[in-house]
């Protein structure tokens, strides 16, 4: 009696130890995380953006119910990564899972998927597989974050052009920290940086970079300056500026102003190219040449290490156009042809600029060359596809063009030209050795910045977004009507402005990368019955000869 009273208490002991334990160690959270990649560590910046919630924040997880094993694993990451913020919150940040069209009916179901969509959260389409078949099934892989009055929603599933479901599905967990933590900085931003787009100098109008502008204004405040008219300490206000695709020359003062805006720190991207090509022009001729813009940058270009060249990129990696194929029953038919001139360029760097992003289109681009500078750090965002060439001003642009089959032994040599490029490190003035302090002592003038940052693209047509003036309907930047197709273009140039001027750090989220590690499905068909019998006969064979050998022991023992 002693010892089972003893036992007893031991029992009870160890019970009272575990849940004394438990109960002081709730509140401390530590894990050791082993993967190659570092999955389950969260970015400097996300950890920053999560202690910046003081009080009750929700968010609301619209992936629950019947998935295929893509979305559960989705499902499950998601989950863990909330989790990672929610102890870094000191769990002021709440959430849950909830399927928005259980037991609703059709009609139902479409207020609840128009509602979603209408606050920005996108739908799709799954196959679940069924005793009898398969079944398709709407669900709305994404979240809304509520916070302090404000509202944003998180897709969730980055799908991308061109990509296998399994690599969809990897890139859509690749992001969660980041479309989490971008959130967060929605809801709990306190100051906002300003950001100006230039123009007086025959830059795109408001309507064909009016979609790029409302996403920019999530973020930042958005200004438009006459370059012509502001002095140029005025200038000097902004974080960041964007010059939007210029077609007249800039004067003297008006390069000043800018030069000088780099040199006080200030970022700037530019959309420039330099040659006049617009397909517009091909209504009223079936062909027509390039001329140049002259826009007088070249200088100041070069001073930045780069140089826009005066040609125009064909690349066989391109996106389409409509064109006239015949009549039918009085009425003009058209067909979708390749259209050389408009290149799709997927990222292929590593670089948060660019990872992760949809491909891009350019219409009508320039390439880019660097000048050898030591003190200026140049990194190749985008690059057209080996199968490209540069065509040399005057470029002749000809609608037959899109109905021949290109050559690709004429594309094997040329390619890969730069289209993008971002620019780090010390800049020196363009005016170094030819201002005169003395003569405009009211001008702060400095002759170099030691560490700045900017951003070259030789298409401003990546920022433009379509728009129907009969039907005053804008489309979102990066989509095409005619192909019906949606690039990466909205996503990049975020990725621009958030890279030069968001100190947060949150753009760096973006290189994390998790690896998938599919199993190779020829194998697992070929050995399928042998890796069965591994899994489920093995043991079971282990266990009878465990039972034997033991059986057999005890007889020899006890006999």
């Amino acid at each position: 009696m002693n010892k089972k009273k003893q036992s007893y208490l031991q029992l009870i002991i160890v019970l009272a130890v575990i849940i004394l334990l438990n109960a002081i160690f709730s509140n401390f959270f530590f894990r050791i995380d082993l993967t190659k990649e570092k999955r389950y560590t969260l970015a400097k910046a996300s950890k920053n953006l999560a202690a910046k919630v003081k009080d009750g924040m929700l968010i609301k997880v619209y992936l629950e119910g019947d998935f295929p094993a893509g979305f559960k694993r989705l499902q499950k990451a998601t989950k863990e990564m909330l989790d990672e913020f929610k102890i870094l919150s000191n769990n002021n940040i709440q959430y849950e899972f909830i399927d928005p069209l259980l037991n609703t009916t059709a009609k139902q179901s479409t207020e609840i998927l128009q509602e979603l969509s209408e606050i920005g959260l996108q739908a799709t389409s799954i196959q679940l597989k069924k005793e009898d078949g398969f079944s398709q099934k709407i669900i709305v892989p994404g979240a809304v974050v509520y916070y302090g009055g404000r509202k944003v929603p998180v897709n969730l599933l980055k799908s991308q052009f061109g990509q296998a479901p399994e690599a969809v599905l990897n890139t859509s967990i690749e992001q969660l920290e980041y479309e989490i933590a971008n959130a967060l900085r929605l809801v709990t931003i306190d100051s906002v940086k300003q950001i100006a787009f230039i123009k007086g100098n025959g830059e795109l109008d408001k309507w064909n970079i009016i979609d790029g502008k409302t996403e920019l204004k999530k973020y930042y405040e958005i200004d438009d300056v006459d370059l012509t008219s502001v002095p140029p300490s005025e200038l000097n206000k902004y974080d960041g500026i964007i010059v939007p695709k210029p077609t007249l020359p800039f004067s003297d003062f008006d390069k000043f102003k800018l030069d000088q805006y780099v040199m006080h720190g200030g970022k700037v991207i530019w959309l420039v190219e330099n040659q006049l090509a617009e397909m517009d022009s091909l209504r009223n001729s079936p062909q027509y040449y390039s001329i140049a813009y002259n826009l007088g940058l070249d200088d100041l270009f070069y001073k930045f290490g780069v140089r826009i060249n005066n040609n125009i990129i064909q690349d066989i990696q391109c996106n389409t156009i409509p064109v006239l194929s015949g009549m039918k029953n009085g009425t003009p038919e058209q067909k979708l042809l390749r259209w050389m001139y408009f290149p799709v360029v997927p990222p292929t760097s590593s670089h948060p600029i660019v990872r992760g992003v949809d491909p891009i289109w350019f219409q009508f681009t320039a390439s880019i060359d660097t000048i050898p500078n030591k003190k200026i750090n140049k990194t190749v965002l985008l690059a057209s596809s080996q199968y490209s060439r540069s065509v040399p001003a005057p470029a002749r642009v000809d609608i037959e063009m899109a109905r021949l089959e290109p050559d690709p032994n004429l594309f094997r040599t040329g390619g890969n030209k730069i289209l993008a490029v971002l620019l780090e490190g010390e800049f020196s003035s363009s005016f170094e050795y030819t201002f005169d302090q003395t003569k405009n002592p009211a001008l702060d003038f400095k002759s170099k910045v030691e560490n700045n940052k900017m951003i070259v693209i030789a298409d401003g047509d990546v920022i433009r977004n379509q728009y129907s003036a009969s039907k005053g309907q804008v489309f979102p930047l990066g989509y095409d009507r005619f192909a019906n197709q949606e690039f990466g273009n909205k996503r990049f140039i975020l990725n621009c402005v958030d890279y030069l001027c968001d100190d947060s750090g949150i753009i760096e989220v973006r290189s994390k990368e998790v690896t998938l590690r599919l199993l190779d499905k020829a194998k697992i068909k070929k050995e399928k019955l042998f890796w069965q019998f591994i899994n489920i006969g093995l043991p079971i064979v282990l266990i009878i000869v465990f039972a034997l050998a033991n059986n057999f022991y005890r007889k020899r023992k006890y006999a």
